[in-house]
């Protein structure tokens, strides 16, 4: 069983409205669609703001890691693993928090868990693995450095324990998850490591 949530609407200023102050906690379910990759049946792309779910043998990718952040989660005992690929560390009380959840990393990592236990993972079984976070440019306030320490929060409160990971310095990355529960970091500049 493979299943991804994605959004491909604009998060433009037709998004925002007066009430960017609604709690995230009063959203629908979003809606899960396949994401497997016509060329390739056994990997499924999780583009940015994206995430997917899977039971089986499918690898599931994400590249363009650049202050963004990948959050592989995975129940080694049911095989049940899910990958986010989220831009910003807080969406709570935004409005494009309810309808694009997997944008931001802490709705993202809520809905993630929430997938993963829809498919039969069970929530106190989970790991992370998480990779991504660069500094890409030099910010007094960069995203990617926020988005990792906003990752290590939002998994702490859930009780979720981050096993490995690859985050920071200034260069990109590009992941794969695979069944065996490893993810496979590929640096911009060539360094590959499973992690």
């Amino acid at each position: 069983m493979t299943r991804s949530l994605s959004d491909d609407r604009p998060d433009g200023p037709a998004d925002r409205t007066e009430s960017d102050g609604d709690a995230v906690a009063d959203a629908e379910p979003a809606a899960v669609t396949g994401g497997a990759v016509p060329d390739d049946p056994g990997r499924i792309k999780v583009g940015v703001g994206e995430l997917a779910v899977t039971s089986d043998d499918a690898v599931l990718t994400t590249s363009g890691l650049g202050s963004c952040v990948a959050v592989a989660l995975v129940d080694q005992r049911t095989g049940v693993r899910g990958l986010l690929h989220a831009m910003l560390p807080a969406g709570e009380g935004r409005t494009t928090a309810v309808s694009r959840p997997a944008k931001y990393v802490d709705t993202g990592v809520d809905s993630l868990i929430g997938a993963l236990d829809d498919a039969g993972a069970d929530p106190r079984r989970l790991e992370a693995r998480v990779a991504g976070g660069a500094e890409m440019l030099d910010l007094t306030d960069a995203v990617g450095p926020r988005n990792v320490e906003r990752v290590g929060e939002v998994l702490d409160n859930a009780g979720v324990p981050v096993v490995a990971s690859d985050v920071g310095d200034a260069v990109g990355r590009t992941v794969r998850f695979g069944p065996d529960g490893r993810l496979v970091v590929r640096a911009a500049d060539g360094f590959e490591r499973a992690i």
